[in-house]
């Protein structure tokens, strides 16, 4: 029932079966994004897979500095609209006559700005079409998503998400078996996959969108405010994304190089929903939180659980990190052995981020605080640009790599001393708690011997449990009453 979702008890009680449902989901999407990745390389090589991917840097690229800097006040003020009314009417239309005329103006521009995009990412005639392609098809599925999660539908979203990476998966398996594989057909699969998911994704929407309306102009007042910080976020914080490692990749190496980045980062991302995921939960919780008057409740989850959650995560990351470096390279082949090299930092750089995505990031924006998000993303930008500059000529791809996980940390750093700063929360341990996942990755890089370094990020690990003990046990038992389905909301206080 929509009436039950909309209050903080079932956020609470239906968090650790939400959770569970959405890792189950995640792992179903990294099998079918595994496997469409292993098919793709095969099929095309690292050459013809680094189109592919130049492809959907180049539409991301367009869509991070056009249209995605609304997009996420579809989510904060669905939520806010959904805990008062049970829909998410006014938040979705909204944005969604601000973005129609955005996305017009892009494709009404493109001959003037597409032909260089596709030049600096070296990519094959042909590829502009499915560049406009991929770009609108991913640009309104992230809507929809967004409205899924302002109704609190974040199962729903996840089992969409899952079905879109099936039917890349799908339409790929279907090129090998009828032996018609391409580039182009297989650029045209990872559009094919965001226009059936958000095609169903809007029909599970139906009750709470329909019937259609006009922008509310009041609405339309808040989510600008909301969202202009994120414009700057937007156009500076692509700095730092892989999309912006791409064209410096093609630009000192090649289109191969870039195939094979392309597939570690890919494994740390498919690492990376697992944070993601739960930072997706707990923003509609902190919005209704805020709209009961219990802010302080969320403040003890950054306080008290966070930093222990970060650091078991990053003990996670390093078991992730050690495995794949033995078996990655035997699963994709000769081509691919230097993917062992770039997995610690990539998985180091998951592990940097992950406090913000799964607790500062939604609480900052519960609270509207956007401008953090921005200040972050412009630090992370700037090391991000100037560390790719200076090390990918230098070390190649394992120089990309450490550019993007200290990009992240500054990223993390500035976040979290913000949020402790401006909103008032009291300090932590959660920037020592990357520590330990960091150090093994640095020392993986150095001495080449995952196995050691998995040893020194498991022994700072314990350290670190012993040293906050006192910090560490009541945090256990929170997290184990909830898990269990015995914290109310008013245990969180």
């Amino acid at each position: 029932m929509s009436s039950d979702r909309r209050t903080v008890e079932w956020d609470i009680s239906h968090g650790p079966r939400n959770y569970v449902a959405l890792v189950s989901a995640q792992a179903g999407i990294a099998l079918f994004s595994f496997a469409a990745v292993w098919l793709a390389t095969r099929l095309l090589g690292p050459a013809g897979y680094g189109w592919i991917v130049g492809i959907i840097a180049a539409s991301q690229a367009i869509a991070q500095l056009t249209i995605v800097w609304t997009s996420y006040s579809v989510s904060r003020f669905g939520v806010e609209e959904f805990v008062a009314t049970g829909n998410v009417a006014a938040a979705f239309w909204t944005r969604f006559w601000v973005l129609i005329p955005n996305l017009v103006l892009v494709i009404a521009t493109a001959p003037l700005w597409l032909p260089s995009i596709s030049g600096l990412l070296k990519l094959p005639p042909g590829a502009n079409l499915l560049i406009i392609g991929n770009f609108l098809a991913a640009s309104l599925w992230g809507h929809i998503q967004q409205a899924l999660q302002g109704a609190k539908l974040m199962r729903r979203q996840a089992s969409l998400l899952m079905f879109e990476r099936l039917i890349v998966f799908g339409v790929i398996a279907l090129c090998a078996v009828s032996g018609t594989a391409s580039w182009i057909v297989i650029a045209t699969a990872y559009i094919f996959g965001p226009i059936g998911a958000g095609s169903l994704g809007l029909w599970k929407l139906r009750a709470h969108i329909f019937p259609v309306r006009w922008m509310d102009r009041a609405l339309l007042a808040r989510m600008l405010r909301f969202s202009w910080p994120m414009l700057p976020a937007s156009l500076v914080g692509y700095l730092s994304t892989n999309y912006l490692d791409a064209f410096f990749i093609t630009h000192y190496l090649s289109g191969a190089h870039l195939g094979v980045y392309a597939v570690a980062y890919q494994l740390s991302g498919m690492a990376l929903q697992l944070p993601l995921l739960a930072g997706s939960l707990l923003m509609p919780l902190f919005v209704t939180l805020q709209v009961d008057g219990q802010e302080d409740r969320a403040k003890r989850f950054l306080t008290d659980v966070l930093p222990l959650l970060a650091l078991l995560w990053g003990a996670l990351c390093a078991v992730a990190a050690t495995a794949g470096s033995f078996f990655f390279p035997l699963i994709f082949g000769h081509n691919f052995q230097t993917l062992d090299t770039l997995l610690w930092p990539l998985m180091a750089a998951t592990a940097v981020v992950a406090p913000v995505l799964m607790g500062y990031a939604p609480f900052s924006s519960s609270r509207s605080v956007t401008y953090i998000a921005m200040i972050g993303a412009v630090v992370a930008a700037v090391i991000n640009v100037l560390l790719d500059y200076l090390l990918i000529p230098r070390f190649g791809l394992v120089g990309c790599a450490w550019a993007t996980t200290l990009a992240y940390a500054m990223n993390m750093l500035v976040v979290v001393y913000m949020v402790h700063w401006r909103l008032r929360v009291p300090r932590t341990w959660t920037i020592w708690s990357v520590v330990p996942m960091l150090a093994g990755a640095v020392c993986a890089s150095l001495l080449g011997v995952s196995i050691r370094a998995l040893g020194v990020t498991l022994i700072l690990t314990v350290i670190l449990l012993l040293f906050h003990r006192r910090a560490v046990s009541p945090a256990l038992k929170l997290l184990e009453n909830f898990w269990r389905g015995r914290t109310s909301a008013s245990q969180l206080a």
